[in-house]
């Protein structure tokens, strides 16, 4: 089918389906990133100077040898369409690997390796964990980095009011942290997790005496960590400012400063592009081929975002979305390769596991042929066997629409709709602004979105076990299960120290949940940035999100 009529199918399609405005559309989802541990980049040593010849004939004048600049030069500039305007990690800060570091990081294959811990061993009974710091690492202030930072920060994502996704599972494992020496720290857990280099990695090191002395709101406004970037200034609503750290430990930055503007408009963002205004802007789809073929430059990050559909409080409603065949038939009645050939113009693919993508640790690629198959023939049958719709008093399925991590999603949203209705589901498309719709599905609080569906574009993980507890345990922060089952599942992964135990245990707990249907992905799509002819290689491409990306961004 034609992009053509896909979308003359949604405009028909749509004014049959009720459009409920409940608020304006929001800023990005935050996202973390995971850093990649690099040497620090080697300045250029000055060209010596060489005597002149002599000859017969008049010495020619010989034009000065241009040198690089010894350390960080220039200003980088990029354009976000969104951010979460807060520095603070345990708000869910956007600009949380500008700043901050973590005991470990994840390389490009998903292994763990050493950030701020050189390294770290676990005790016979799996219950207790020691790392040994770096030393010599300081904050930008220029205070050195010891456990008692590590044991401050550890202890203040658990605290009230924190709304650090790490929370409920830090609460739930994390029994105390004991500061051996000034090098070395021991973590103390409540049960066995062998994987709890990836649980500890979620927790940005945070400066414990500036923090205590000056207060969490002056932290807030004035903060400061040990990452390759140190923060200038934040002007609210327009730009945030950094400056490079020399010489830093990890990697340097080849750029003095970055400025990042906030441009929700991306016409505007592509105009500042074609002013040399900027030298970074995400693109859509269009925009990319539209940029290509103007001769610019496509910058891809190497893990996939995914739009997924929460199918929110199943467990908790007497709707359709309470029966499991009804929600496989919505996930067989959508095509995925038209959304991803004609709405994302071939630049995305079919499929999409939440939090994991194909590079993830444990992902299995027999999941990609499973769960994402185009019946609508089978979806219809399905729906029959699940009562729709004589079963429900209310047989009509709302869709939250909203534009968190998208200005494109309003529009899937219309073509999800379509597709359902084509199978004989009734929808209502509702607008809600994200930061709304975030807060209540988060402990599953709001139980008027209960048997609702929705849209998400999810950032993936190099391995993403504790993010799918967030999603589906039924302690995480969506609970988009309540399951036994699920959840005793979810805890053996990380009860065996063989690694290929592991991975077994981790895909039964995936088919797990994929085989109840209760968020469905879409497409996988890599995030696309058209740069200026002053932006080289990008040498952090698998961070969770650009932020973390920036340091490893060369010159040209």
């Amino acid at each position: 089918m034609k992009k053509i009529l896909l979308i003359s199918l949604i405009l028909i399609l749509a004014v049959t389906s009720l459009l409920a405005s409940c608020g304006e559309p929001a800023e990005e989802e935050p996202t973390q990133t995971q850093p990649t541990q690099t040497q620090p980049t080697k300045t250029t040593e000055p060209t010596k100077t060489t005597e002149p010849t002599k000859t017969t004939e008049p010495t020619k004048t010989t034009e000065p040898t241009q040198t690089q600049p010894s350390g960080p030069s220039g200003t980088l500039r990029a354009c976000i369409s969104a951010w979460i305007e807060t520095t603070d990690p345990n708000l869910l800060s956007d600009f949380e690997y500008l700043f901050y570091e973590h005991l470990v990081g994840i390389d490009e294959g998903g292994n763990f390796i050493g950030e701020l811990a050189t390294d770290w061993s676990v005790s016979e009974d799996g219950l207790v964990w020691t790392f040994n710091l770096r030393k010599g690492i300081t904050f930008h202030n220029g205070d050195p980095l010891t456990s008692a930072d590590v044991k401050f920060s550890v202890d203040r994502i658990v605290e009230e009011g924190s709304s650090s996704p790490w929370k409920g599972e830090y609460s739930q494992t994390i029994d105390r942290v004991e500061i051996v020496d000034d090098y070395t720290v021991k973590i103390y857990c409540n049960k066995v997790d062998y994987m709890f280099q990836n649980t500890i990695w979620g927790a940005s090191i945070l400066p414990k005496n500036y923090i205590e002395t000056n207060g969490v709101d002056y932290f807030r406004e004035n903060p400061i960590g040990s990452a390759p970037w140190k923060y200038v200034k934040l002007t609210p609503g327009v730009s945030i400012e950094c400056e490079a750290v020399p010489n830093h430990w990890r990697i340097t930055p080849e750029w003095e400063k970055l400025l990042i503007e906030l441009v929700p408009e991306s016409s505007t963002a592509l105009a500042k592009l074609r002013n040399g205004e900027t030298d970074i802007v995400a693109v859509n789809m269009d925009e990319a081929l539209e940029v290509r073929d103007e001769g610019y430059e496509l910058r891809v990050l190497g893990r996939p975002t995914q739009p997924v559909i929460p199918m929110l409080g199943s467990w908790g409603t007497d709707g359709p979305l309470s029966n499991i065949r009804v929600r496989e038939a919505l996930s067989l009645a959508i095509n995925r390769q038209e959304i991803a050939d004609e709405f994302f113009n071939g630049l995305a693919e079919p499929g999409g596991v939440i939090w994991t993508a194909p590079s993830s640790w444990g992902f299995d690629p027999a999941w990609e042929d499973k769960y994402f198959k185009y019946d609508p023939d089978r979806a219809k049958t399905l729906l029959s066997v699940g009562g729709y719709p004589d079963s429900y008093a209310d047989p009509v399925i709302k869709i939250l629409s909203h534009t968190m991590g998208g200005t494109w999603l309003p529009d899937l949203n219309m073509i999800i709709s379509s597709y359902w209705n084509a199978i004989g589901v009734q929808t209502e498309v509702v607008n809600i602004e994200g930061g709304e719709l975030r807060s209540g599905m988060y402990g599953a609080s709001d139980t008027s979105f209960y048997g609702s569906a929705c849209i998400w574009n999810m950032p993936t993980m190099q391995v993403s076990t504790p993010f799918l507890r967030s999603a589906m345990h039924s302690e995480g922060n969506w609970r988009l299960m309540q399951d036994p089952t699920f959840d005793a599942l979810w805890s053996s992964i990380t009860t065996s120290p063989d690694p290929d135990t592991q991975i077994s245990t981790f895909r039964q707990t995936a088919e797990y949940f994929l085989d109840k249907w209760v968020c469905p992905g879409i497409v996988k799509l890599y995030q696309n940035y058209a740069v200026s002819d002053q932006v080289g290689e990008w040498t952090l491409r698998f961070q969770y999100n650009i932020y973390g990306g920036f340091a490893g961004i060369k010159k040209r």
